[in-house]
């Protein structure tokens, strides 16, 4: 089997839940990626941590802690405990799992910033802020709105205004209210400390390129970013929730979230080995990967690793596994619109988790975004867990439990040696997909592996054979129970809870999870054999397509009528103000798999990335079009084209046979509105 070596230990995290809600389906993809490639490490006698916990900073902790009349700690010790409890139950499997608000956690992030304040990369400006006086707080952009100064619009935030979709700072509304109270802030203006990001973007530059082993996004970005110009990013915040900034002149605040989270990771890694902890953080022979969406790369591939670069003993990230977004038919999920599943809804429905790690293992948006529908949950569940693999491994120990009660004697012919030998090769191919994180493709192979067995058990008709030539039939069912050993070793990341169950039933003693070179023996008393998967039925996935389907569940179309336009194809000012236009960059091409005109781009749009498809197969090779700044209609519904999601428009210009991309004369910071 394939090992990456050079590393002596793996540590393995993934992104911190946010504890403002439990998390939905989409926001576990992370996590189950980090626990199946934790779980195959530690099942081939690999030294590996997995590192999680709960992500507590921020002004929205506070403010749903006040809702519910519990202190900060309190709120964020059950939200720590629920979330806990929901991924205890799909066997995500932590060494440990913290909180970013203990004391720990607390003071390696005030270590770290002394080191950074000592080596001149920490920056002082004063801010124009909003403050609250009938709340008492500073005001987030998120928590104020008023009247754009730019056009008028009664409900601008105070970040943007969506209606001209200027960018915007608070101070800057006209008549802004308080969205907690609805009363009127005061301006204040403030001293706020800075990340130096400008002087660490040589360093941060040498870093990434030599992750040669980094892939689209994970690389591109970031490289993307630096070439754009990094700014000082603010590192403070006017909360009394957080970890406390050891400067004087900022006792009173805490550090920005984003600062003091990944700081987690250690802090975790810390208070579980307790002693031993530096060993996984301040030694080049370990390896260190991050599992996370890819909405988090640039705090883990620039905010974090600046963090890291404070000191020479820190070790940084050795991979970055990102990952694309699961939506849910066609929507994004929501908990107060009841769109979606969450975590603390998967008990409810009476779908075991075997089923759902399968599922999202199978369909893992490890490239591109992938659309959940309880119609495709029960289609691959049905055809490919079931019918597949849950067949053949029914059949296979059914039969010999009750032909033989042991596992029986073989005398390999030819024919079997060929069908061991190309799962031998299957297996070299599974190791391959697993070590580079290709963990879709992994399980895929194992599908292939259970295809062939049940090739081989219904070509061999066991069944004739028992009546017939019970020696070969012997031979035959070895040969299926050791298929069956080997498909419940490789499915056991995935599966675990399932793979153990076919353990016991297989007649071994110890857990698959302990199993690094266990084979079945001749003679080994078999267990009692039980369906592991269950099917799911049609009206079950109905039944739940209409639970989760938010607000319009009975399938009722909107009443409003679309109104007719005036007839000579002009559009009102208002009409077309309500298109947002916004600058980005190009930081990935990929070939859409199912038309030859169109690539599949990811565009840097500043706060996120987009997967853009665009007909310029045409006009531009893949290279021509990296790093090119390109003007996105953003604000577009997402649509499906052959089959992949668009979340958005490339504009180009169009004159015969001529095509070209629209741009701006001179490069602008990503996410630029156009105007």
């Amino acid at each position: 089997m394939l090992i990456i070596v050079g590393f002596k230990r793996t540590l393995v995290t993934a992104a911190l839940p946010y504890v403002n809600n439990v998390p939905h389906l989409g926001n576990i993809i992370c996590t189950l990626r980090a626990d199946i490639y934790s779980r195959y490490l530690k099942l081939n006698g690999r030294d590996a941590l997995f590192i999680c916990g709960t992500d507590e900073s921020g002004t929205r902790t506070e403010i749903e802690a006040q809702k519910r009349g519990l202190t900060p700690d309190k709120y964020c010790k059950q939200m720590h405990d629920d979330i806990l409890t929901n991924f205890n139950w799909l066997g995500i499997e932590f060494d440990n799992f913290g909180r970013t608000s203990s004391e720990t956690n607390k003071e390696l992030t005030q270590e770290i910033f002394t080191d950074l304040d000592k080596k001149g990369l920490i920056l002082e400006k004063e801010l124009t802020l909003l403050y609250c006086k009938h709340d008492d707080r500073y005001l987030p952009d998120s928590y104020v709105e008023g009247i754009c100064p730019h056009c008028g619009f009664d409900g601008a935030k105070g970040d943007q205004c969506d209606n001209c979709s200027k960018f915007l700072e608070p101070a800057e509304l006209k008549e802004p209210k308080c969205k907690l109270c609805g009363r009127t802030p005061e301006v204040r203006k403030d001293m706020h400390l800075f990340l130096d990001l400008p002087k660490l973007s040589p360093s941060l530059k040498k870093w990434i390129e030599s992750k040669r082993d980094w892939k689209g996004v994970t690389r591109n970005m970031p490289l993307s970013w630096i070439k754009e110009g990094l700014e000082p990013r603010c590192i403070s915040r006017n909360l009394k929730w957080g970890t406390k900034i050891p400067k004087k002149g900022y006792e009173d605040k805490v550090f920005y979230v984003w600062f003091d989270a990944p700081v987690g990771y250690i802090a975790f890694t810390r208070d579980y080995l307790k002693k031993d902890w530096k060993t996984w953080w301040q030694s080049k022979d370990t390896r260190i990967i991050h599992f996370l969406g890819k909405d988090n790369v640039p705090f883990h591939t620039i905010i974090w690793p600046s963090e890291l670069m404070s000191n020479s003993k820190w070790t940084l990230p050795d991979y970055v596994a990102s990952n694309e977004y699961l939506n849910y038919q066609g929507q994004q999920f929501s908990k107060s619109r009841n769109v979606g599943i969450f975590t603390s809804d998967l008990d409810k429905v009476g779908i075991e988790p075997s089923l759902w790690r399968f599922y999202l293992s199978v369909t893992l948006p490890e490239h591109k975004d992938y659309d959940f529908s309880w119609q495709d949950l029960m289609d691959k569940t049905n055809n490919e867990l079931v019918a597949n693999i849950g067949n053949f491994l029914f059949r296979t120990l059914s039969f010999s439990k009750k032909h033989f009660g042991e596992v029986p004697k073989c005398a390999l012919s030819p024919d079997d040696i060929k069908v061991i030998d190309k799962v031998e090769k299957l297996k070299e191919k599974y190791a391959l997909k697993m070590e580079t994180f290709e963990l879709k493709e992994a399980l895929k192979t194992v599908l292939e592996i259970s295809n062939l067995s049940n090739q081989y058990f219904q070509k061999n008709e066991p069944w004739v054979l028992v009546k017939t030539d019970k020696v070969r039939c012997g031979t035959v069912l070895n040969v299926c129970l050791n298929l069956c050993s080997t498909i419940g070793r490789l499915l056991y990341p995935f599966v675990p809870v399932s793979s153990e169950d076919l353990w016991e039933q297989l007649g071994y003693k110890d857990d698959v999870g302990k199993s690094r070179g266990a084979v079945l023996t001749v003679g080994q008393k078999l267990g009692k054999p039980s369906i592991l998967f269950k099917k799911i039925e049609k009206e079950d996935a109905d039944k739940f397509e209409v639970m989760f389907s938010g607000k319009d569940a009975k399938g009722s179309k909107s009443s409003k009528k679309s109104e007719k336009d005036d007839g000579d194809g002009m559009v009102t000012y208002e009409e077309f103000s309500k298109l947002k236009f916004k600058v980005g960059t190009v930081v990935d091409v990929k070939d859409h798999p199912e038309a030859d005109k169109l690539y599949v781009l990811s565009v840097d749009l500043g706060t996120e990335v987009r997967q853009i498809v665009a007909g310029m197969k045409a006009y531009y090779k893949p290279d021509e079009m990296k790093g090119k700044q390109v003007i996105v209609v953003s604000n577009l519904k997402p649509a499906k084209l052959r089959g992949i999601e668009s979340q958005g428009m490339v504009l180009a210009a169009e004159k015969g046979k001529d095509v070209v991309l629209l741009s701006v004369d001179k490069m602008i910071k990503n996410g630029a509105n156009v105007c």
